[in-house]
């Protein structure tokens, strides 16, 4: 039986990026998270918000999450302590898109918040975002 391979930050388990154009940060997680890989999400996720919130305040969050296992409660915990911190710096949505059922229960229940929906697919997500009031 082989060992897998450890993570490092040559290889990691997120990227993120904001598209001015579309005036969307784009958060991609896959693989089974430990609490040292969460620090990182959160310090990306901070700097590339507060680079869209200076172009505009509305922008949208996608989280491409369809290779993202469930993860241990004390991850999910503080995954969802960067949603909170994300959401305060902007008026737009936040869609999930997960790649399982348990992954959407999972995430509905940990990440609740009235502008953030979960979905199975990217078009129920870009669907939900193109019909914004």
């Amino acid at each position: 039986m082989s060992a897998s391979p450890s993570k490092s930050p040559a290889d990691p388990v997120h990227r993120v990026a904001y598209d001015p154009q579309a005036n969307r940060l784009t958060i991609n997680v896959h693989g089974f998270w430990t609490l040292d890989d969460v620090p990182r999400l959160a310090v990306a996720v901070g700097a590339k918000a507060q680079e869209a919130r200076a172009v505009r305040g509305d922008f949208d969050v996608l989280v491409e999450s369809l290779d993202f296992p469930v993860q241990a409660n004390d991850v999910a915990d503080l995954l969802t302590n960067i949603m909170r911190g994300g959401m305060a710096l902007t008026s737009g949505r936040a869609g999930i898109v997960v790649g399982s059922q348990l992954n959407k229960l999972q995430a509905e229940r940990t990440l609740a918040h009235p502008r953030l929906k979960v979905f199975l697919s990217f078009d129920e997500a870009e669907a939900w975002f193109a019909d914004k009031p």
